[in-house]
């Protein structure tokens, strides 16, 4: 079956706490938010790492 890609392109805002649509999304909206999980601990641990000095 052919997919015509314009339909397939969409912007999403993926956030910490995630959607029920990223989950419909499957394994593609899985990994996204994990991405997106991954990067805001890492801002938080930078943040708390240059408040201590």
């Amino acid at each position: 079956m052919d997919y015509d890609n314009t339909q397939l392109k969409h912007k999403f805002v993926i956030t910490e706490k995630g959607s029920l649509g990223l989950l419909a999304m499957g394994d593609i909206g899985l990994r996204e938010w994990r991405k997106v999980k991954k990067a805001k601990k890492k801002e938080i641990l930078n943040k708390e790492g240059n408040n201590n000095e």
